[in-house]
């Protein structure tokens, strides 16, 4: 193990309760960092529904030849 790493049981916790440590640890990080990056989301979620419209519209192409 690393210097700064522990054992679930060194720290006190369970494997699981660690694992949902981490969990809402992360999810702590990226509330975060959606919140100080919102230009970044916007572009990032209008991009994700252009890919999705894309992908909808060679489907109905597809279906129709």
């Amino acid at each position: 193990m690393k210097r700064n790493e522990q054992s679930p049981e060194e720290a006190g916790m369970t494997a699981k309760e660690l694992k949902d440590a981490a969990l809402t640890e992360k999810r702590a990080y990226y509330r975060k960092w959606r919140r100080d990056n919102p230009d970044k989301v916007k572009a990032h979620n209008e991009n994700y529904w252009r890919k999705r419209a894309l992908l909808r519209a060679e489907a109905e192409n597809q279906e129709q030849r």
